[in-house]
């Protein structure tokens, strides 16, 4: 059962990450990709794919989102 309040990023090796939704929100385009209206399937599946991106860039990408969160105004 899918948590309303996280999202899985997949990564291009399949490596999956779940993340605070809150978290998330700190990139513009994920966040339009979970809340447009009408719009992605990624807002009712909860979860985005990155087929070019690595497991370990996305995992440095992930942990920057919760420093953005924490210390920064994004």
């Amino acid at each position: 059962m899918k948590r309303k309040d996280t999202v899985k990023l997949i990564s291009a090796d399949e490596m999956e990450f779940i993340i605070d939704k809150d978290a998330a929100m700190v990139s513009q385009t994920i966040g339009n990709m979970l809340t447009s209206p009408g719009g992605f399937a990624e807002m009712e599946l909860g979860e985005v794919t990155f087929p070019e991106i690595s497991a370990v860039i996305l995992e440095k990408i992930c942990q920057y989102f919760y420093w953005a969160l924490q210390y920064s105004s994004y």
